[in-house]
Parts: C-alpha cells; structure tokens; sequence
C-alpha cells in the first residue's frame, strides 16, 4: 500500500519520462521525434524542461556524437523498466497472450562458467511460473566467435563488456563491479593489503576472454602484474577456483564470486580496479516483445536485486 500521495507524480507531466526514454534510449532529438510522432522542436523544447526538472544536462556532446551524463546512465535502466511496465499494463492482455517470442530458442553468453547456474535456474522457474511453452533458453560462456556471433545476431543476451562491437549491437549498463587478487582462505595474502611487487612471487591462472579485466589490470598495475608466473590459463573460472583452494596460485575475481565461493581478497596499494558490465543485445530484437521483457523484467531486475548495495 503506497505511504505517500505521489505529490511529485501529480506535479509532473509523466509523458516527459516518455520522451527522456526515447531520447536517452536513441541519443538523438531527431530519432526521438520519429518515434513519438512529434515534431523537433517539440522533443527539443521537451529536453529542456527535463534538464531543468532533474537539474542535469542529461545528453552532452562528446567527440562529435551525444552521449549520456552520468546520472542520464544510472537512471536509464530503472526508466526502460517503467516504460515497459506501462506497455505491459496498457495491453490490458495475459502474459502469454502479449508476449509472443519470435523465435523458439534463445541464446544467452554469460561472462563466465560461474554464472551459468545462476542464469539458467533464474530463465527455468520463469518458463515454469509462466507455462512459457515451445522456447528453450541456451546458457553458455564465451569462446573465441562470440562477439562476431553478436555482431551478426546470432547470440540474444550477450553479458559482460566488449569494445569490439558493430553498430547494429545495442547495450544498456548494469552495474559497476570492483575485481579483487583472489586466493585461497589461509593464503599468506589473504585478506592483507599488499604491493604488487609482493604479488610476483605466486603463481597466477589468468582466466581467458577477460580481455577488459585484463587490459585495466595491465593499466592499473603495470609490469607486476605481467611479470607474473602463469602457471595455468584456462576458460573455465570453477577450474580456476579448484586450483585456488589447494595452492597458493592467485588470479582475479569480481567480489560477488569471491563471497559466493569461500575464496579471500587480497587488496592491492593504489588504485581499484572496477569493470563496467552491460547487457547486449542485437537490434534486430528490437520488436520482440518477448526479449524486452526477459530483458528487462527478468535479467535487469535480477541483476538490480542481486547487486543491491554493492555497487557504492
């Protein structure tokens, strides 16, 4: 029951969050404007009073394109989630009378072998709950034509980062999570704050197709981190793992596989190394209906609930 009396909802012109969707969703008036069926210098005079509304530039111009501020980013998901709520409740329809899939299988990448448990309980009780029938869901991690299977449409939720995608590929931003050294409970690093030239003497698993944790890792910690022994590379982070509890190995974890397998955190002098993750997609999925809703009401909120409080 609400405990309040929505006054800033009454206050406010809601069709405004309307127009904020489509110009943070395309980045531009002129695109903004065809979908809403308005002229520009409507949407225009529309983007100003939003401005003035959340005190916030909201689109900046950056290297001759539009790019969203900051706090434009963190209410994105949270918008595109309303948006679609509405779209739901304005169909006045069933679940399964709305959401038609356009296809009978969809693909999901996750970023690591770690994740996939999660993923695939998470899409089995929906389809279960929901009597989804004639869709299967495939979970898998990635491998070396992941990003061109992307590019050409043929993976459906992509997770993770990636600098190397076409512009048919369209993302929205999840969550901001830091990487830690992880090692075994009872290691000599574990949970210490060290310098890295300590680190040079351990061996290390580095984890394939971690191009972007890899990269900062090299940027942040330079020539430690590359001198460093390697004594296994593997694509599989549950391996990883397995050597980490019965050695003294040492390799790079995201905080919430470190809580969830028992492992320790070794903190490293200097900067800290956090990663961006997003949600990928193909835009030819743009008119399935059934994709926005696992998107948005499946994955995101997943992630939301998941990473509530973690992310500061």
């Amino acid at each position: 029951m609400l405990q309040h009396n929505l006054s800033k909802v009454i206050k406010n012109d809601v069709n405004l969050l309307i127009t904020l969707y489509f110009l943070l969703k395309t980045r531009q008036v002129s695109k903004a404007a065809q979908q809403l069926f308005l002229g520009q210098p409507a949407v225009s005079h529309q983007l100003a009073r939003l401005r003035q509304l959340f005190d916030d530039p909201l689109l900046v111009r950056s290297a001759g394109e539009m790019m969203l501020t900051p706090f434009a980013k963190r209410i994105f998901p949270s918008l595109e989630l309303i948006v679609t709520d509405l779209e739901l409740l304005l169909e006045k329809r069933s679940y399964n009378g709305y959401l038609r899939p356009m296809k009978h299988i969809y693909r999901v990448c996750v970023p690591e072998d770690v994740y996939i448990d999660e993923i695939s309980l998470l899409l089995y009780d929906f389809t279960l709950q929901q009597g989804v029938k004639d869709v299967a869901f495939e979970v898998f991690t990635r491998y070396d034509q992941c990003i061109s299977d992307l590019n050409d449409g043929n993976i459906d939720f992509f997770f993770g980062y990636s600098d190397k995608l076409s512009k048919n590929v369209c993302e929205v931003e999840l969550i901001e999570i830091e990487c830690f050294l992880a090692v075994r409970p009872g290691h000599p690093f574990a949970e210490k704050t060290v310098e890295l030239n300590e680190v040079i003497e351990y061996p290390w698993i580095e984890i394939l197709f971690r191009e972007r944790i890899k990269s900062l890792s090299e940027e942040l910690w330079g020539e430690a981190i590359m001198q460093m022994n390697c004594s296994l590379k593997t694509s599989s982070a549950r391996t990883a793992i397995a050597l980490l509890r019965h050695s003294n190995a040492i390799s790079v974890f995201t905080e919430d596989v470190i809580d969830k397998y028992g492992l320790s955190k070794v903190n490293v002098k200097g900067k800290k190394l956090k990663i961006m993750n997003f949600l990928y997609w193909h835009k030819v999925m743009d008119n399935d209906k059934f994709h926005q809703y696992i998107k948005t009401e499946i994955f995101m909120k997943y992630i939301s609930e998941k990473f509530s409080g973690d992310s500061s």
